[in-house]
């Protein structure tokens, strides 16, 4: 009976952490707007390279660094500072776009010899009738 309520206990110690980290990160991400892949251009650029949203509307986006040296992620024109992004980490940046136009988007930590070719656009546009 000790050895079965051992097993148990030891299945549940080990099971249940990685059950919860699961369930955590299915529930999180049920409110991106977007997800956004940072990788060093030699190695593929931040992914994608073009996001689209609606005016007005709150906008949730993860960037997760999915490289092996330091990110960082910045809208300049739209006050939006996701800070450095570590190696194998994730930040979100959340912000309400208050007017329509194209606003780059760009990795703010020197990252490779190509650093200055991370970039991308966010294109904010009228909400659809």
């Amino acid at each position: 009976m000790r050895k079965l309520l051992s097993v148990i206990i030891l299945l549940l110690c080990t099971v249940a952490p990685i059950v919860g980290v699961l369930l955590y990160e299915k529930f999180r991400t049920k409110d991106l707007t977007a997800e956004i892949l940072a990788r060093a251009p030699e190695k593929g650029n931040f992914l994608p390279r073009l996001l689209t949203f609606p005016v007005g509307e709150p906008v949730t986006i993860r960037i997760r660094n999915v490289d092996t040296v330091t990110h960082g992620f910045a809208i300049p024109a739209l006050k939006v500072d996701g800070g450095k992004i570590l190696a194998g980490h994730s930040t979100i940046v959340e912000f309400t776009p208050t007017q329509v136009g194209k606003f780059d988007f760009y990795c703010t930590s020197w990252c490779s010899e190509y650093h200055m070719q991370m970039r991308g656009v966010i294109e904010i546009v009228e909400k659809s009738p």
